[in-house]
């Protein structure tokens, strides 16, 4: 911030909540609160146990909080976020609220893990990867991490630089040898997450799926559907039915979803709105 106000820095792209006020006020600085959007997940490794078992995947569907965790990133102003989002960004061509009444029940922790023990969970430690140094996944990963706790999950949270973690998630052997159980991420707004086919957490191919490995015909049946269909009302019936399949198969929890704010110096003209900082077209007054 200190830079951003001395001029040493043009632009920051995703400035912390508690600092915006603070910028807002300077007059060298440009300031949109509501600039990109981006969804929370909790994303699980399929691989190893104990989320190799779909029924304690879905046992969390009744752990995850999503205003609890959208206000451990972006603060109590609901302004900048909102909870009830599904497998596609609110207000994209293909979000809808089937199934989501699954996370809008009263939270029930007993249940929970009544739940997971029936499903055969049974105290296995949980390695969850969480950055040191990118503010706000880890606040969505230090709030997931308490809902995993309540639930009675045994969780081995381990802490290090994102480009450490990002490395350890390429790692596919147990957890306890190096691998990893389940990771908190986020998810832009950019036009392939809106879509089956682009967004890499949707994909359930199995090894050629993308991190945390899923596995499941059905979501893969419907995307190849969805790429066939003929029209938009046959494209978003498709993605209802994945929407549902989702609650089934659980690939990842969202997590909620919530407006990135951005600061830049008064000097940088014609910065474009969007899902991340982009450097076309800009130029200095």
């Amino acid at each position: 911030m200190a830079a951003l106000r001395n001029g040493e820095i043009d632009w920051w792209e995703v400035p912390l909540n508690d600092q915006i006020q603070t910028l807002s006020r300077d007059r060298d600085i440009t300031v949109i609160s509501q600039y990109a959007t981006a969804t929370g997940i909790l994303r699980f490794n399929h691989l190893h146990p104990p989320f190799d078992n779909e029924a304690v995947r879905r046992a969390l569907l009744g752990a995850v909080d999503q205003a609890e965790a959208m206000t451990a990133v972006a603060g109590t102003d609901r302004a900048f976020w909102h909870d009830g989002v599904g497998l596609f960004p609110a207000g994209t061509p293909f979000a809808n609220d089937a199934g989501v009444e699954v996370l809008h029940k009263p939270r029930d922790y007993n249940a929970v893990s009544q739940a997971l023990a029936h499903a055969g969970y049974n105290g296995e430690q949980v390695v969850v990867l969480v950055p040191t140094n990118v503010q706000e996944i880890r606040a969505l990963s230090l709030a997931g991490v308490d809902q995993l706790r309540r639930a009675g999950m045994n969780v081995d949270l381990q802490e290090m630089e994102q480009g450490a973690r990002v490395q350890r998630l390429l790692n596919q052997a147990n957890p306890n040898k190096g691998g990893w159980s389940a990771f908190f991420g986020l998810l832009d707004r950019s036009v392939p997450n809106t879509n089956p086919y682009g967004n890499p957490m949707i994909r359930a191919d199995g090894l050629a799926a993308g991190l945390g490995w899923p596995t499941s015909p059905r979501i893969e049946e419907l995307r190849a559907a969805w790429l066939d269909a003929g029209n938009p009302d046959e494209q978003r019936r498709i993605c209802t039915e994945l929407q549902m399949q989702l609650w089934q198969d659980v690939p990842y929890i969202p997590m909620g979803e919530y407006w990135q704010s951005t600061a830049y110096r008064k000097d940088l003209l014609d910065v474009l709105p969007g899902c991340f900082a982009v450097f076309w077209g800009i130029r200095r007054a």
